[in-house]
């Protein structure tokens, strides 16, 4: 693979990160009746399962400074976010299969603990009872799982069209 193939590959990714941050933050508000989704956590550990866990973890940092910025949301979710893609690298090289189903599991794994974290943090702030949070947080989190499909289908694409950075 030559540099500009590892350029254009990573410009891919890049380009994907942009439009599933603007589809994200722009675009699913404006749909009343749906839930928002987390695109960019997936797509994180869809560059982790299909590139590695340093190539996750890099693109995880990236992709938590974009969402940390879109999102208002406080700079941990840059470390979070770059965890979560070296996990679902090293998961799906040596546990699972790099595959939908691998992605699945690992987007599942870090989308509980990613809304598990915001629960716990509302409930210790006291800003809503319990029920009040589970009735935003299961639908949100059942929208994110049902992105995780197409955001997998892009990286993918990306992956496959420009080929791998590693050998299996």
């Amino acid at each position: 693979m030559t540099q500009q193939d590892i350029f254009v590959k990573w410009l891919s990714y890049s380009l994907l990160l942009v439009v599933l941050a603007l589809v994200n933050f722009f675009l699913l508000p404006a749909v009343p009746s749906l839930p928002l989704p987390l695109l960019l956590p997936s797509l994180a550990v869809a560059v982790g399962a299909l590139e590695g866990s340093r190539a996750g973890a890099g693109f995880g940092i990236v992709a938590g400074v974009v969402l940390g910025c879109l999102a208002h949301r406080p700079p941990l979710c840059i470390p979070a976010l770059s965890l979560a893609g070296w996990l679902s690298g090293l998961t799906t090289q040596y546990v699972l299969r790099r595959d939908l189903v691998g992605h699945t599991i690992c987007a599942l794994a870090v989308l509980l603990v990613w809304e598990g974290s915001a629960l716990l943090g509302h409930l210790m702030g006291q800003t809503a009872p319990l029920q009040q949070l589970l009735r935003v947080a299961g639908p949100e989190l059942l929208a994110s799982l049902v992105f995780t499909f197409p955001v997998y289908g892009l990286a993918y694409f990306c992956c496959l069209h420009y080929g791998r950075m590693y050998h299996e």
